[in-house]
Parts: structure tokens; C-alpha cells; sequence
């Protein structure tokens, strides 16, 4: 009776085991069944692509020359090259219309140089240092020109009664400036004057 009763007690505990692991995971008391995800598992490292490894893909390893191959021969120096010499350029003649065009220019020139020649009087500047009716103070001041200015030419014209004695061929008034400053400082009464000056005397002076 008593083997009975623990074969009952076993048999009565494995069947409340059994309910206990049956139940669902998670306890819901709504009835539902859930799926324990977490419990999957799968081998897939047949299907898993393999790669090696940059250092070994970089790196080749040397391997011995097999006796078949022939060695490597390394390639000679380059020869050493000699600079060429510049070779002296060849004048190209002058075509025919640039020779008729300068041979014009150079006639025009020629004509120009001509009447140039032929001018005598051009307007310029003159230094008047006296104005007067005294032939001894003209004869006077000549002499104090000839003396210090003796490039400057004299030039004495007589209206009577009046004396004036202007000096000087200048052709640019920067020129005439130059030499009114230093006759200025002996003649207080110089002037400078606008004038008709000879061409070929205003070339003269330096």
C-alpha cells in the first residue's frame, strides 16, 4: 500500500513538472502564445564569405629563381649625350614692300631735312639788357656781355632816339630762363622777350 502511494506521489509530480514547462513564456493571461526568438540558433559558416588579409595581399613573398628562368639583366646606363650647337640663323631677305616703303620714309625724310635747312628764323626768346638814348652805355654793356656770355650774340637795334640791345638766340624758353637768371644778377633792367631768333645760332648754344 505504501510502494502504491510513492509510485502515485512520483507520478503526480512529473505530470506538474510537465504542465510547468508547457506553459506559455511570458505568463499572459490573455490566452496568447509567444515565440522565444532568443532560443533560435543556426550554423552559417558555410555560407559565410572569407577575405585574406591586406598584409598578406600586399606582401609577395620572394621566391628562389627556379633554375629554367634566366636572370634578370639589368639595363645598361644611358650614353651620355653631347649638346648640339646652335646653328646661326638664317637672315631672311626683306620682301619687296618694306623695301618700297622705306625708300619712300627715307625720300620724305630727305625732304623734310631740306626745308628744315631752308628755315633761318623760327620764334624763340631774347634777353634785352639795355633801353636807352646813351651810345656809351650801350658800347658798355656789350662789352660786360661779350665778356661773361661770350656764346651769346649781340643784337642792337636803333630807333631814334632810343638804343636796345637784346642778346641771345633761344629756341626754348627753359634755355633762355637758364641764362636770364645769371645776367639778371649783374643787369637788374634785363628782360626777357619773345623774338625771331636765328635757327642755326639757337642750335650753337649749349
Amino acid at each position: 500500500m505504501n510502494v502504491g502511494t510513492g509510485l502515485a506521489g512520483v507520478g503526480l509530480i512529473a505530470l506538474l513538472i510537465g504542465c510547468a514547462t508547457s506553459r506559455p513564456v511570458g505568463g499572459s493571461s490573455s490566452g496568447r502564445v509567444t515565440t522565444n526568438y532568443g532560443a533560435y540558433s543556426e550554423d552559417l559558416a558555410a555560407v559565410r564569405p572569407t577575405y585574406g588579409s591586406p598584409s598578406s595581399a600586399r606582401s609577395t613573398p620572394n621566391r628562389p629563381a627556379s633554375p629554367s628562368e634566366p636572370p634578370l639583366r639589368s639595363s645598361p646606363p644611358p650614353a651620355a649625350t653631347t649638346p648640339r650647337k646652335a646653328e646661326p640663323r638664317r637672315s631672311t631677305p626683306a620682301p619687296a614692300a618694306t623695301i618700297s616703303v622705306n625708300r619712300q620714309l627715307d625720300a620724305v625724310l630727305d625732304t623734310l631735312a631740306e626745308q628744315n635747312r631752308s628755315i633761318r628764323y623760327a620764334p624763340g626768346f631774347r634777353i634785352q639788357v639795355y633801353v636807352g638814348t646813351q651810345r656809351q652805355e650801350v658800347d658798355a654793356m656789350k662789352a660786360l656781355i661779350a665778356q661773361n656770355f661770350p656764346e651769346l650774340n649781340p643784337y642792337l637795334s636803333y630807333n631814334q632816339p632810343t638804343y636796345k640791345l637784346k642778346v641771345g638766340d633761344f629756341m626754348r624758353r627753359i634755355d633762355a630762363e637758364r641764362y636770364y637768371t645769371s645776367i639778371k644778377q649783374q643787369v637788374r633792367s634785363a628782360q626777357l622777350q619773345g623774338d625771331k631768333v636765328d635757327v642755326r645760332r639757337a642750335l650753337l648754344i649749349k
